[in-house]
């Protein structure tokens, strides 16, 4: 190890003191959102069953198997929720636990991540607290999804090659490289990382001919990693099927963009999710520049305002319009037959509803603005620039990232790794702003936000949790009395965990989930075809009443009339 290798590590093992208490209260902050929900549970959500029987197989058999066939690698992830598994054996809470955990380092990483790229205390702050209280990211965090680790891993990466590049130290650059290799075996999409990073490592040294083989080999390694990985699964029958390719979607070129609207849509949220620390650079830049300038500024944003505003709403497609978590009514997805398949029964959306999502899209709107406008004033300093490779850092990451989803199918939960990257390209965009020069209407429009996302993703996720735990009652009292789940469509979660069968044929007039027998069904209401037999309450928070789960029973058919 080298003097800067030492130096570095000294500097990073003594934090200032402010910094400490700053992450002090993020890890408060986390510890309290995660008491109030009550992630409690043996059950699983959304696709993290599948995640689930990967870990059952390490505990029950000591070997890594993929039951069922997943679009994520998940490798690391699934030792490492088995880790938390082995105090008290497996279960669904320990999982929950063990992304919580990766949940609160990915936190606290955006907070050193930003303070890395010379962003001031207060703004670091905000932007790990604009994580916290992200509905999306704290959503997944109370899951085995792999979203959140996915995204604690990659924060962590370019956190430590950051500091690699600028302090020309070996060892942190590969840390960082380590833990992308083990990040794509969680998500095969932290290749991107490896790509952006051999871009801005070919930059900073001068395109010199050794250095380029170096990003060569540092990408291609990734790649192979990936392919090996998936051919081991499957060559060693530890899935029954290779997942999804991500380089024949990404050379299909047949691409899925919609006209470019989920470039756009993808920015609208993010422009909402980090919209206080928009605003913080957007003023200080209204205050340095002419009145000429501000005029067109102010004139060219209203524009866009006008018409991204008016094609959503005419297109019905205001926040939440992508889909998977985040709902109107909170979190999802309700994986039911009425509220998935049948869209019936679904939770009011009232007026009020609709004007708080109205103005959440509106503010993303205007957020997404900027976002293009900080994004093309980057590329343009990147030319006049000697010192280019954090900018190709960071934009190839955004680039590439949106170009790869771009030519599949997005969920609004693969928004998650663009969050800190626009963070970090807003600071490195902008001068360095002093924590006076934030002025007390900023500050308290971006405390109002953490507040507003803050209480909504208590309550949604605490809602989702529910909602889930009550689901699960009523179908655990409906097999106590003896009903299999092959006679049973309780939803994707709980077919998948059941009954998942890589062989199994889809049936006309039942849900895809693995359904043999719908003899009772468990839903959110009434429908045709069944009758009641028992409603299980539960407490919304977010909309502020009681709501039931119900089970049904099919009832028999008449075949006396004209039969």
């Amino acid at each position: 190890m080298n003097k800067t290798d030492v130096m570095s590590w000294i500097y990073f093992s003594h934090p200032k003191k402010a910094d400490i208490v700053n992450i002090l209260i993020i890890i408060a902050i986390w510890t309290v959102m995660v008491i109030v929900v009550n992630p409690l549970g043996n059950f699983p959500l959304n696709d993290d069953w599948v995640y689930g029987l990967a870990v059952k197989s390490i505990l029950e058999k000591g070997d890594f198997r993929l039951p069922s066939p997943a679009h994520a690698n998940l490798f690391f992830q699934a030792f490492w929720g088995a880790l938390f598994c082995l105090p008290f054996g497996f279960s669904f809470t320990a999982l929950r636990f063990s992304t919580l955990t990766l949940g609160l380092i990915g936190a606290t990483g955006t907070y050193g991540l930003l303070r890395e790229v010379n962003a001031n205390r207060k703004i670091s702050l905000l932007g790990a607290l604009l994580v916290v209280v992200n509905p999306l990211y704290f959503g997944l965090a109370n899951s085995f999804m792999t979203d959140v680790p996915f995204m604690a891993l990659s924060i962590l990466s370019f956190y430590f090659l950051i500091r690699g590049l600028k302090r020309e130290s070996i060892t942190e650059v590969i840390l960082g490289l380590c833990l992308v290799y083990i990040n794509i075996l969680i998500r095969q999409y932290a290749i991107v990382i490896l790509l952006s990073f051999a871009l801005a490592y070919a930059v900073k040294k001068r395109f010199k001919l050794k250095f380029l083989f170096a990003s060569f080999v540092i990408f291609s390694s990734g790649v192979l990693l990936h392919i090996f990985y998936q051919k081991w699964l499957y060559s060693t029958g530890r899935t029954p099927e290779i997942a999804e390719n991500l380089f024949r979607n990404a050379s299909s070129i047949k691409l899925h963009f919609h006209k470019g609207s989920f470039i756009l849509i993808s920015l609208v949220y993010i422009g909402c999710f980090i919209s206080p620390i928009i605003a913080i650079f957007f003023v200080k830049k209204l205050k340095e520049i002419s009145r000429r300038q501000k005029t067109i500024t102010i004139f060219s944003m209203s524009s866009f305002f006008v018409v991204m505003m008016g094609g959503l709403i005419w297109q019905r497609r205001t926040m939440p319009s992508t889909g998977n978590v985040l709902r109107y009514f909170g979190l999802g997805p309700l994986n039911l037959r009425d509220t998935s398949i049948l869209k019936v029964n679904l939770p009011y959306y009232s007026l009020g509803l609709q004007v708080f999502w109205f103005i959440v899209t509106a503010i993303g709107v205007l957020g997404a603005f900027l976002l293009l406008y900080y994004l093309c004033l980057t590329i343009i300093k990147t030319f006049s620039q000697s010192e280019k490779w954090l900018n190709v850092l960071i934009l190839s990451a955004i680039l590439i990232y949106l170009f790869l989803f771009g030519v599949r199918y997005p969920f609004d939960r693969h928004f998650l790794f663009l969050l800190p990257l626009f963070m970090v390209l807003l600071v490195i965009s902008n001068n360095y702003i002093n924590e006076q020069d934030i002025g007390k209407k900023i500050t308290a429009f971006a405390l109002t936000m953490i507040f507003i996302w803050g209480g909504f993703t208590i309550a949604a996720t605490h809602d989702y949790l529910a909602w889930n735990r009550t689901r699960w009652q009523a179908l655990n009292d409906l097999m106590e009395q003896g009903v299999t789940p092959e006679y049973i469509d309780g939803g994707y979660e709980f077919n998948g965990w059941y009954l998942n069968d890589i062989k199994y044929q889809k049936q006309r007039g039942k849900s895809y989930w693995w359904v043999n027998r719908d003899d009772y069904m468990i839903s959110s209401g009434l429908l045709k075809g069944y009758q009641e037999v028992k409603r299980y309450p539960f407490a919304r928070w977010l909309l502020l009443k009681q709501d039931n789960v119900f089970v049904l029973h099919k009832m028999a058919e008449d075949k006396t009339n004209g039969t």
